[in-house]
């Protein structure tokens, strides 16, 4: 496959947050990255529980329990999750009861807040987050109905607890657990089934043009009547080309954003290279994803 990744680098609303380590060379046309949680020794007492906000995206954000913090402190103890585009497989499990569990995480097109749940010490978390283009050649299911879910990750990926999920626990590095999860993609890689090289093309168009691309334009690249190539991306993405098209629209829009100082006259740039009709029409579309303005969503992800 070609690497799309190359073309598009999906963020969430808090870039900085770090906890993402990405795939190796023959995995980056697929896999976004892995994140999870890796204790150090000693840094948690036994019987200390953690604070530990979560959402579909993977953000994570653990804080021990505190008597007194200020109202910014327990700001950052939640956690927007804002459409990345991505879909997550999530497995946690319990070093010491050896009881593990995990969802699919299916793509999103609304924002949210994600909510907070007491953690045992013990309790470990790893996630695969894949491209929205890549999921099919993993899954055993097709993707029509991910939208917004949050489901066993047995419903579309039958043999994960058996394949890797279980492997996982007693690992004590992010390195074993991304060397396993590597291992475990590329197996299942192997037996694959091919992507419609038409709604690949389109895909690729889409990244190229940063998501402002016509219906026209995407049936040329791919050789398809807009009806069949919806049919093949709600089959295999979940969502027609024109709702997958503003969500890459959106993470271009925003990775701008957050990577170029705002100057005068900034947003209005946007405006123009994004093909918005006016500024208000940009500002209420950045919002429908992000769930605050461009100015509030930079200041949230930069304080």
């Amino acid at each position: 496959m070609f690497n799309l990744s190359e073309l598009y680098y999906p963020i969430t609303a808090n870039p900085a947050g770090g906890g993402e380590y990405l795939p190796g060379r023959l995995l980056e046309p697929y896999i976004r990255c892995f994140w999870g949680t890796v204790p150090l020794p000693g840094e948690q007492q036994e019987g200390q529980s953690v604070e530990i906000a979560e959402g579909h995206n993977g953000a994570v954000i653990s804080e021990s329990e505190s008597e007194n913090e200020s109202e910014s402190t327990f700001r950052k103890r939640t956690e927007t999750i804002i459409p990345d585009s991505c879909m997550d497989i999530i497995w946690e499990w319990d070093e010491r009861t050896g009881e593990a569990d995990g969802i699919f995480c299916g793509i999103n097109d609304t924002p949210f807040e994600a909510g907070q749940a007491r953690q045992p010490a013990g309790r470990q978390r790893f996630a695969i987050r894949f491209h929205f283009w890549a999921v099919h050649l993993f899954a055993d299911e097709q993707l029509q109905d991910v939208l917004n879910v949050h489901v066993p990750v047995e419903q579309y990926f039958r043999s994960f607890r058996r394949e890797l999920g279980d492997k996982l626990r007693g690992t004590q590095t992010m390195s074993e657990r991304i060397a396993m999860a590597e291992l475990f993609l590329l197996r299942r890689l192997e037996n694959a089934g091919r992507s419609s090289d038409g709604m690949m093309n389109a895909v690729h168009r889409m990244l190229k043009s940063r998501g402002v691309v016509s219906a026209g334009e995407l049936e040329l690249s791919s050789g398809f009547s807009s009806r069949q190539l919806e049919r093949l991306f709600r089959q295999h993405i979940g969502l027609p080309p024109k709702k997958v098209a503003d969500l890459v629209r959106f993470q271009n829009v925003w990775l701008d954003l957050y990577r170029t100082p705002l100057h005068r006259g900034g947003l209005q740039d946007i405006v123009f290279a994004y093909g918005y009709s006016h500024q208000s029409h940009f500002i209420n579309n950045f919002r429908k994803f992000a769930g605050r303005t461009p100015l509030d969503a930079l200041s949230y992800a930069r304080n």
